[in-house]
């Protein structure tokens, strides 16, 4: 199991909380995972660039995965909508809630080792704050 700081967890909860998340609703859990990984790939590629994210987001899976082996078809970069459900109907809702909690915890952990812990649990904050988006069925979000 990765040790990561007691700071760094909570702040990947709380992300996913904003949401009220109910994780026996599969379709709030695959819409809130959804949400999350195309707010993470347009608010952290303004900061990082495409290529940064990238290779910043293909560590954090290796990682991520190696726990939670629900994540292995994800690739966050905004599209994972069908692969999430397919994760929620194989592995269930509660599982995939775990492994997206995991994922940004990896992610705010390996910022952390660049910017600093605090720096790197606020870009993630704005990075997810930054794009308000109303799931509206068969819309994408808009920014």
């Amino acid at each position: 199991m990765t040790q990561r700081s007691a700071t760094v967890t909570e702040a990947a909860r709380g992300l996913w909380a904003r949401d009220a998340v109910d994780v026996g609703a599969p379709e709030e859990v695959i819409a809130a995972a959804e949400r999350i990984c195309v707010q993470l790939h347009a608010g952290l590629v303004r900061w990082v660039g495409t290529e940064g994210y990238r290779a910043l987001l293909h560590r954090v899976l290796e990682l991520a995965r190696a726990e939670h082996p629900v994540l292995s078809r994800l690739t966050c970069n905004g599209s994972d909508e069908q692969e999430i459900a397919a994760a929620v109907r194989a592995h269930g809702a509660a599982e995939v809630t775990a492994g997206m909690v995991a994922l940004v915890a990896t992610l705010i952990d390996l910022l952390s080792r660049i910017v600093g812990e605090e720096m790197a649990v606020e870009l993630v904050n704005q990075a997810v704050a930054r794009l308000p988006w109303q799931r509206t069925a068969g819309t994408a979000p808009s920014g």
